[in-house]
């Protein structure tokens, strides 16, 4: 063999060597990337599992608790309202562990939803409770994450016409423009809000979630003034 041909061979077998680092750091790459997705997979199985478990206990005590206190308070004036507001919360809490189970769900089984809950709510509120709800019916076939919806109308109802002594009306509007949704949800608040007031955290809480589904093509914003209080949602339905 000659020198030059001994270089040659030289060459290609550290061109091979060096081929063959190169695919084995490739398939390493791809394996680590690999696990990577597979382990980001499994952290969102977890944090999704863990939100179910914060939705099934996130519904509020005090609702409960006022409840079941307007029932027994109703038992002895108004037997039929009392048990009219049994068979609405039975439906409520047996709707919502059901809904929760989902990742998402048609409009139409969230408001069902919000209409047991206003159903408890106007038993409870009598004549200061009145809802505004003008719903498209383009919207109802929607997919929306489960309980994104009834929260906030608990706020509205927990933060707004729970302090006036007037009451007021919760209104609920959704509209479908090409590929989005639009919801709305207002109410009244009290001009001079007590030292109770909400701190927001649910709104953000609810915000983070809707980002952490839809990504930065979902916008939830809400304004406050000094007689009114305005959520507004748009998520997309091409997702």
């Amino acid at each position: 063999m000659t020198p030059q041909l001994i270089a040659v061979l030289f060459s290609v077998a550290c061109l091979a060597y060096l081929v063959s680092l190169l695919t084995h750091d490739v398939l390493i790459a791809f394996e680590n990337i690999r696990d990577a997705e597979l382990k980001r997979s499994a952290a969102q199985v977890l944090a999704r599992d863990a939100e179910l478990q914060v939705l099934r206990s996130q519904i509020n005590p005090h609702f409960l608790f006022n409840s079941l206190n307007s029932i027994s308070a109703l038992t002895a004036i108004d037997a039929s309202a009392a048990r009219a507001m049994i068979i609405e919360l039975g439906s409520f809490f047996r709707k919502s562990l059901a809904l929760s189970s989902n990742t998402y769900i048609a409009l139409s089984e969230e408001l069902a939803l919000c209409e047991h809950y206003l159903a408890i709510e106007k038993i409870r509120f009598d004549n200061r409770l009145t809802t505004d709800i003008a719903i498209e019916p383009e919207s109802l076939s929607a997919k929306v994450p489960p309980m994104f919806l009834q929260p906030l109308v608990e706020n509205a109802i927990k933060h707004g016409i729970c302090n006036l002594s007037e009451g007021g009306v919760v209104s609920i509007m959704s509209a479908v423009h090409e590929t989005w949704l639009y919801m709305t949800i207002s109410n009244p608040i009290d001009s001079q809000p007590s030292s109770a007031a909400g701190t927001g955290t649910g709104l953000k809480n609810l915000k983070a979630r809707l980002e952490n589904l839809y990504g930065d093509r979902v916008r939830m914003t809400w304004q406050k003034n000094q007689t009114s209080f305005r959520v507004e949602i748009i998520i997309p339905l091409d997702f």
